[in-house]
């Protein structure tokens, strides 16, 4: 489901879609609302229609992060929800959506049963909770759910949110599920999944601060994706998915680095698309995400801003763009 890409700046000046020069810098879209769960509903805005809808938490990272796969999967949006209520515009994007079934990721203790009873009194047919012991639980029953047609598995520290994010939409689109770790070592539940999985080929999302070689004894064959912070990890990932030609890098979209809702829910439409995510600095671009920016703008038709302007000022966009 690929949009059809709104050139508001070029229809100000009633030039057509042909006469975009690649020398130019491509124009930008945003993608925000008034808040988290606001802007989660313009990403979906993106879709006509939608039997399927992945719902997480927009307060807490920790299971949120195996989401974008199974959103994936199903060609759907993945939308954001309040611990005990699913915010008014969420619930009308549903409806308008037709959606008839839900996975809610996570526990009671970060998605109440109170969202279930909403949803289903709001004409959702089916909500299926996805939910572990913990984190890493959780990762695994989404993995089970999710599947491993590849063979190909993606593991991130469960400890923080960057690396998980970046490697979200290349997951999505390999439909490769994200299992979560523990800097030091790979739970219990996690190496019992991939010993019964027999995944020939593990991903690693991020350096060996965030996971050792430790955490990744266990695993199969394995390719390290890390730098040397968030915004590198995020720029060796970009760049390995560019040159696997799994990303087009048209449409690719940016978000702010230091919170996890903007980046979370832009990354299934990004798999949905063939885009990446690009995580910046809010306020001053580090060095290699503009190395990113500038490395991949002769392909980009339309960059996709997530995020209000306190979330990601329109001074910050405009500094990733010069030379």
């Amino acid at each position: 489901m690929k949009k059809t890409i709104v050139l508001s700046a070029l229809f100000a000046l009633s030039l057509p879609f042909a006469q975009v020069s690649a020398a130019e810098t491509a124009p930008t879209y945003r993608y925000a609302g008034e808040d988290r769960f606001k802007t989660s509903v313009a990403l979906a805005d993106e879709w006509v229609e939608s039997d399927v809808a992945v719902l997480a938490t927009g307060r807490n990272y920790p299971d949120a992060l195996s989401a974008t796969p199974l959103a994936a999967k199903h060609g759907a949006p993945l939308l954001l929800t309040d611990k005990n209520s699913v915010p008014s515009s969420v619930i009308t994007k549903l409806k308008e959506l037709g959606v008839t079934k839900v996975y809610l990721i996570g526990g009671t203790g970060v998605i109440s049963t109170a969202v279930d009873t909403q949803l289903k009194n709001a004409g959702v047919k089916t909500v299926t909770r996805i939910a572990g012991t913990d984190r890493y639980d959780t990762s695994v029953k989404v993995a089970k759910e999710v599947g491993l047609e590849t063979g190909t598995l993606v593991v991130a520290s469960g400890e923080n949110y960057p690396d998980a994010l970046s490697i979200a939409p290349f997951a999505g689109i390999i439909q490769s599920p994200i299992l979560l770790t523990r800097s030091t070592d790979l739970p219990g539940v996690v190496k019992n999944y991939v010993k019964a999985a027999d995944a020939d080929f593990a991903i690693i999302a991020g350096g060996s601060a965030v996971v050792s070689e430790k955490a990744t004894e266990t695993l199969p064959e394995t390719i390290r994706l890390g730098g040397s912070n968030r915004y590198a990890t995020n720029t060796q990932i970009v760049d390995f998915a560019v040159e696997s030609g799994i990303y087009d890098m048209d449409s690719p979209f940016i978000a702010t680095g230091t919170n996890f809702p903007d980046a979370l829910s832009a990354s299934a439409l990004a798999a949905d698309w063939f885009n990446g995510v690009i995580l910046t600095d809010p306020n001053e671009p580090k060095a290699t995400t503009k190395q990113t920016i500038q490395k991949y703008a002769d392909l980009a038709v339309e960059y996709e801003i997530v995020g209000g302007v306190k979330a990601l000022p329109d001074s910050t966009i405009a500094k990733l763009f010069q030379k």
